[in-house]
């Protein structure tokens, strides 16, 4: 070849590799912007909502629940344990170990619960139906009247709409309908299920047999502990931030530890030698991080405690004596724990009816004025009347809770509240009452509260409180076992729309 042809030939072949270049360039550039409208179109229908109620996320016995439908159920489930402070819902359950021995974390453990309880809900809603079941009037009362606060509430909690409300309460991409379709599930199965285990009787044997199952949760142990802690300061005596090196750091937490474990010691010194644990309490609680005399708990509750293996020792005698230790990392905790005793609780539980006439208003942080609190006790003393004029029965008492109590959670069942004990968390007030010995049913009065006034109405005195335990344990184990007959065969299969469901 000369060399003009072979210039000429370099030339071309340049030329070709070129223009390749440029196609392969538009090529690229056009597959890009493609991805490049691609994503915004999937991120503009994922902030619609579209593809978390389209795809399937659980299919569960043929019926398909979206993203939506999901994290509608995980929300409820994630409430529920935050409520209890199970874990720390200021940090993202992906990071926090619900399971130690297996790595499990919270988020997995929330999810699989809601996917149960969807599954369950699923199954007896499904045998509800087959078998031609209704709802009671009592069930079919609580859900309208939640629907009803969902049809209404929007205004009076300052939504701009029922919607906004739904989606704030229930979900961001949940609607008014679907919701209303999830909830007349939940009230038909679970209505169906308490009918099925209202149904079983146990015997004195079965509740003597699952309490001897469960002796160390279900006995109450009562006992004394004082708690010291040994952790570093952040302020000087001015209140001055301390800049401390790590080294500095841990050099006055074995200080402040020493100096802690010396006041633990003193402590436990002093009961064994038979001093009251009030009047030890007394003198050093000004030094104790915290102390409770002779508390009364179920052994339940003592299963994550330091001392808790301790207590529920069987060789655990009246007037047993330890000190723990416990390291949390930045502090460093003493307990001194007193074993005062352990046996079945023998307390009856109690159940009353209650109308809440609340002084000033929900809304307000204010503490009520005593203007407030005297018009509340008018206003309750011409209920208290009004229902003595008429016929005066529980039944009538019922209805006028229900007209006119503040306290929602129990109007819509006529102001009923149940199983209170002397140790039920309720204002001191109210849970003295309910739990006089001298309390007679049909009693009715009314108490002071921090909230206002209440009128109060005694309903009966039930099964002492170990029982009550047992009944809601074996009420627990017969609702798996109908569960899981009604779900046999009904495994939940993940689909594409999982991957919108949220922590």
């Amino acid at each position: 070849m000369s060399t003009d042809k072979k210039a000429k030939a370099d030339r071309n072949e340049k030329r070709r590799q070129e223009e390749a270049k440029d196609r392969r360039s538009i090529a690229v550039y056009s597959v890009i912007g493609v991805a490049v409208v691609v994503a915004a179109i999937v991120l503009m229908i994922g902030s619609s909502g579209i593809l978390q109620r389209t795809f399937a996320a659980q299919t569960i016995g043929g019926v398909k629940y979206t993203a939506s439908d999901v994290q509608y159920f995980y929300n409820s489930v994630y409430t529920s344990y935050a409520n209890n402070y199970a874990f720390d819902s200021g940090t993202s359950v992906k990071k926090q170990v619900y399971d130690q021995e297996t790595g499990q974390s919270w988020h997995d453990f929330l999810m699989e619960s809601a996917i149960e309880t969807m599954t369950n809900q699923t199954a007896l809603a499904a045998q509800a139906k087959s078998e031609g079941y209704e709802l009671s009037e009592q069930a079919r009362n609580e859900l309208n009247t939640f629907l009803a606060q969902i049809n209404s509430g929007w205004i009076s909690y300052g939504y701009a709409s029922r919607d906004d409300l739904v989606r704030a309460s229930f979900g961001a991409h949940m609607t008014y309908d679907r919701l209303v379709e999830l909830v007349n599930m939940e009230y038909l199965a679970t209505d169906y299920g308490d009918a099925k285990l209202n149904a079983i009787e146990h015997t004195d044997a079965d509740y003597e047999a699952y309490y001897q199952e469960h002796t160390d949760d279900l006995d109450s142990v009562t006992f004394s502990q004082f708690t010291f802690q040994a952790t570093v300061p952040t302020t000087d005596e001015q209140g001055a931030p301390l800049e401390l090196t790590d080294a500095e750091e841990a050099a006055r937490l074995e200080e402040e530890k020493a100096a802690q474990k010396v006041l633990a010691e003193e402590v436990k010194a002093k009961l064994e030698g038979g001093q009251d644990p009030q009047t030890v309490a007394d003198e050093y609680t000004d030094r104790m991080y915290s102390y409770s005399v002779s508390r009364q708990t179920p052994g339940s509750n003592l299963a994550y405690s330091t001392y808790g293996e301790w207590l529920l020792d069987s060789t655990r005698r009246t007037g047993d004596i330890s000190l723990t230790e416990r390291d949390s990392g930045s502090s460093y905790f003493y307990y001194v724990a007193v074993f005062e005793d352990r046996g079945r609780d023998e307390e009856p539980t109690n159940d009353v009816r209650h109308i809440l006439v609340r002084a000033g208003s929900a809304a307000s942080s204010e503490d009520p004025t005593q203007e407030q609190f005297d018009e509340a006790e008018q206003k309750a003393q011409a209920l208290l009347d009004e229902w003595k004029a008429g016929e005066a029965t529980e039944e009538s008492f019922s209805a006028l809770a229900s007209a006119n109590s503040a306290d929602t959670s129990s109007a819509s069942n006529g102001g009923l509240i149940s199983n209170i004990t002397s140790s039920s968390s309720y204002v001191e007030t109210f849970r003295d009452w309910a739990t006089d010995p001298a309390r007679k049913e049909g009693d009715a009065e009314l108490v002071k509260s921090e909230y206002g006034w209440h009128i109060m109405y005694y309903v009966s005195s039930n099964d002492p409180v170990w029982r009550q335990t047992v009944t809601a344990g074996l009420r627990s184990q017969d609702f798996e076992e109908l569960a899981a007959s009604a779900s046999q065969g009904m495994t939940p299969v993940s689909g594409f729309g999982m991957r919108f469901v949220k922590a």
